[in-house]
């Protein structure tokens, strides 16, 4: 790996732990894409390379006044892009090239396609020996359902989340936002890190299967000694509660979630509303379900209480007492109250062909100085000419890759909206 752009670094995140790192994505839509997003917000150098019409999820609505995609605005900040036809022998300099560069190389592409176009694990090793990859695909590549296509609805169903999700007297339910995708990317650039602390510690580099089904039953807990030690099914059913109280109460606005179930949180809220004859012995929870009739009058007293509150104000009484609870809240909810807090939950980027910054979700964590993270999302190719050239290729084959200099491209301010 040579320091020629090492010490010479306007893409990287100035500040961030990663910066120095060169991540080479050859991916499309989410997976891929938000892993090594991840890894640009911590200050790694990313190239993402696209075929020439730009990969599928630029065609991803909604859509901004110019026509760019918001849900590509969304996973690709801070990178450059560089288009290249793989399927054309031509592009094979370009493609090498971009492999030498890198230290980890990130695809979602399908089960054997990477080994087609020319950059998988093992040409890569000969190609550049230190890089390593991470393969994210629907289903192990090891498995029967290696060749089977996977979409994160698909996934979602085959991984037991939608049967645990819903009503028990109701169908299973799909989450609208794209829980394997996600799931599979933080996986994805886990994997990277761990991958490239290995090569760093003994000099090998390998690859990293990371398939979204794995992604998702891994969070299943107690659900699987569930069914493996104790034959239990688990599915969708009613929280269990030591009170037989709800867990959820609807105050003026909206519903809000209090679980009164263990000795302190009983004893706080009974405190709360000024019912510390309902605490007992203090030892523990009452045992209201075995007496209806008790049970029936404390609950209509609780929901009395919420009904005369709204979410905000029930949820900040009950904080204010040490007691957990948590409103349920609209994603509109979600944004105009976390833009009121200043909370850094929604960050800004600026789109390729200018306008007013966009708002997305920002990243999970924040290690780097406020400021600091790379807010542009590529334009598509804008990058090409000036990578290709610093990696060595010469005009004539510049020329002949139909890859020109971008002087048109806008630049915006690097200066990220939303506090770090």
């Amino acid at each position: 790996m040579t320091d020629s752009v090492r010490n010479n670094e306007p893409h990287a995140n100035p500040t961030g732990p990663l910066r120095g790192v060169r991540v080479l994505e050859i991916g499309h839509y989410i997976a891929a894409p938000h892993c090594t997003m991840m890894l640009a917000d911590q200050g790694a150098d990313v190239i993402k390379v696209e075929p020439v019409g730009g990969e599928p999820g630029r065609k991803a609505p909604p859509f901004s006044d110019s026509g760019e995609s918001l849900a590509f605005a969304c996973h690709n900040r801070g990178k450059r892009s560089v288009t290249i036809d793989l399927t054309k022998p031509e592009s094979r300099e370009a493609l090498d090239a971009l492999l030498r560069w890198a230290d980890i190389v990130v695809t979602n592409y399908t089960y054997g396609i990477p080994e087609k176009l020319g950059f998988g694990f093992e040409r890569l090793s000969k190609v550049n020996p230190r890089a390593v990859m991470v393969h994210v695909t629907g289903y192990s590549t090891a498995g029967s359902r290696r060749d089977h296509g996977a979409f994160d609805p698909a996934i979602q169903a085959m991984s037991g989340f939608c049967d645990l999700t819903g009503e028990p007297d109701g169908a299973p339910q799909i989450s609208q936002f794209f829980l394997a995708d996600h799931s599979a990317a933080m996986n994805a650039a886990y994997a990277a890190m761990c991958a490239l602390w290995e090569r760093e510690r003994t000099g090998k580099a390998r690859k990293i299967e990371v398939n979204m089904l794995e992604a998702m039953t891994s969070q299943l807990s107690y659900h699987i000694p569930s069914k493996g030690m104790m034959n239990l099914k688990p599915t969708r059913r009613k929280a269990p509660s030591a009170t037989g109280l709800p867990h959820v109460y609807q105050a003026k606005d909206a519903p809000i979630l209090v679980m009164l179930t263990t000795v302190p949180t009983w004893t706080k809220f009974c405190r709360l509303i000024g019912r510390e004859d309902w605490i007992g012995d203090g030892k523990k929870v009452p045992q209201l379900s075995k007496t209806p009739e008790h049970l029936a009058e404390v609950k209509a007293c609780i929901d009395a209480w919420f009904a005369a509150r709204t979410a905000g104000e029930a949820y900040r009484a009950l904080q204010d007492a040490g007691i957990v609870a948590g409103a349920f809240r609209s994603v509109s909810d979600l944004y105009d109250e976390e833009m009121a807090e200043n909370s850094g939950v929604i960050a800004f980027v600026d789109l390729s062909k200018g306008g007013p910054p966009v708002p997305v979700p920002g990243p999970a964590f924040r290690t780097a100085e406020p400021g600091s993270v790379l807010p542009k999302v590529p334009g598509l190719g804008d990058d090409g000419y000036d990578i290709l050239l610093e990696l060595g290729l010469t005009e004539v084959a510049l020329q002949k890759l139909g890859i020109a200099r971008k002087l048109d491209a806008p630049t915006p301010d690097r200066a990220v909206a939303a506090p770090g």
